[in-house]
């Protein structure tokens, strides 16, 4: 598809991810709730991926919810970022430090990191209150630092976090020592790591469970396979315009994450779409059964390449995901792009054979094993590298879940909860979200950098961002 008018929506035939390719069963599959659209709603959300349906959730579950939601979706249930990712719940509990503190100050920089925390803590705590089947685990990850350079930058983080007043304590373990990082990551070129805590999912089954109990319990009506075109101002109403006809809605909520643009022209380079490649693997006998690897992983190097991957392996079935590997293609490839129904050979070759360069006696690979499949998705990145959740400003009623900027699984949840406290009228305080999500004037103002500006002046120091 080469029409970039086209390219502002999603992808008609996408590549399909281990997560969706393991869910052809699904009931939600072309699934619409009513054969028709209603002519009017409550509230309208624009996504079905975990911003859409935690949203939907906690408005539904919440106290006073609205008579009637509907979430439109453009493709199928959980077709986008969500259903395309690592099953990575990780929060980042010190690495990020510095760079919030020089973009926001200490004290929000402590509330990013705090809420990482509590997006974990949430995302358990909701998958065991309904009983989701969704193959939870909670444990730990390491960060590896893969040359010295990236070693040394996490250690100068760490301790400006604690030196401006973080306790650390038995949430992070630095190790130095490069042989015992190597030893306990079974990862030869470490030079240092770090160990706190993280979770793995399969993130379809999670945003689908939490679908279907809405549908089921609360009246949720979703409608796949309907794209909605335009949202306009309808006297204090809001008209969503779709290929299906409109509906008339009180309350919007933009869930679009790297679409947003398309609906929010405010948004252009505001909130730039991001294309990254992800892969399963079926692991040697040395990474099998006893031998499964105990922790998740981020593989990182520093100046002058600094980047990343990133990798978990499934308790259920020792399958392992592997994503990363973007610097093997030019940045225009990845940013600004959003065809997910394509995949690059040199980042597929480097997903197939990068866990033989990163473990200790990966071994031959007898057939059967090695690369399962690969997959391209779609993120969406802000400047600061922070989600814009909120009010839109001077749109009344329209509200944002959107920028998750990779990350999106260590910081959905309590956006999408804070993000329904918010539309029933609860103050931001309320909200217990940093105060830098909020998508306020100020920073929307076209004094900040856009996210290509940011890219090139991050990368230049040789620093990633998010994974």
């Amino acid at each position: 598809m080469n029409d970039q008018t086209q390219l502002k929506y999603p992808h008609p035939n996408p590549s399909i991810s281990f997560w969706l390719q393991g869910t052809r069963s699904s009931p939600l599959l072309g699934h619409r709730t009513t054969p028709t659209l209603p002519d009017t709603v409550d509230v309208v959300i624009i996504g079905s991926g975990l911003s859409g349906a935690a949203t939907a959730y906690f408005l539904l579950t919440g106290p006073n919810p609205p008579k009637s939601v509907i979430i439109l979706e453009a493709r199928e249930a959980c077709a986008g970022a969500t259903g395309r990712n690592g099953g990575h719940c990780r929060p980042d509990c010190y690495r990020g430090y510095r760079g919030y503190k020089e973009t926001f100050g200490k004290e929000q920089a402590f509330k990013v990191l705090a809420n990482e925390m509590d997006t974990l803590n949430l995302m358990q705590e909701i998958i065991e209150k309904e009983n989701i089947d969704c193959d939870f685990w909670r444990g730990y990850s390491f960060d590896v630092a893969m040359n010295q350079k990236c070693a040394d930058e996490w250690h100068t983080t760490l301790q400006a976090y604690i030196a401006d007043g973080a306790d650390i304590t038995g949430i992070v373990e630095w190790i130095s020592d490069p042989h015992k990082a190597q030893q306990m990551t079974r990862c030869p070129s470490a030079q240092a790591a770090a160990i706190f805590p993280a979770g793995s999912l399969w993130p379809y089954k999670l945003v689908t469970g939490l679908l279907q109990i809405c549908i089921s319990r609360q009246g949720l009506n979703l409608q796949t396979t309907t794209t909605v075109k335009a949202v306009e101002a309808e006297g204090n109403m809001w008209k969503v315009e779709t290929d299906r006809g409109n509906i008339i809605a009180t309350k919007v909520v933009y869930a679009s994450n790297a679409f947003t643009s398309t609906l929010l022209p405010e948004f252009e380079g505001k909130l730039t779409p991001f294309r990254g490649q992800c892969s399963a693997i079926v692991p040697t006998k040395p990474y099998s059964g006893p031998n499964m690897l105990s922790h998740t992983y981020s593989f990182r190097w520093g100046p002058p390449r600094g980047d990343y991957d990133y990798m978990i392996q499934r308790p259920k079935d020792g399958i392992i995901i592997l994503g990363g590997g973007r610097w093997k293609v030019p940045i225009k490839e990845l940013l600004g792009q959003t065809d997910d129904s394509i995949k690059f050979p040199e980042i597929t070759t480097h997903l197939g054979q990068a866990l033989r360069d990163y473990l200790e006696d990966w071994g031959e690979e007898s057939i059967g094993e090695g690369l399962l499949s690969d997959w391209t998705g779609i993120m969406g990145y802000t400047p600061e590298v922070v989600p814009y959740v909120g009010q839109l400003p001077n749109k009344p009623g329209a509200f944002i879940c959107a920028g998750h900027c990779g990350h999106g699984m260590a910081r959905i949840m309590t956006c999408a909860r804070g993000l329904a406290a918010l539309m029933r009228g609860e103050s931001w305080s309320a909200t217990g979200l940093p105060e830098c999500f909020e998508p306020t004037e100020k920073r929307m103002s076209m004094s900040s950098k856009t996210v290509e500006e940011r890219w090139i002046e991050t990368h230049g120091r040789g620093e990633g961002m998010l994974d």
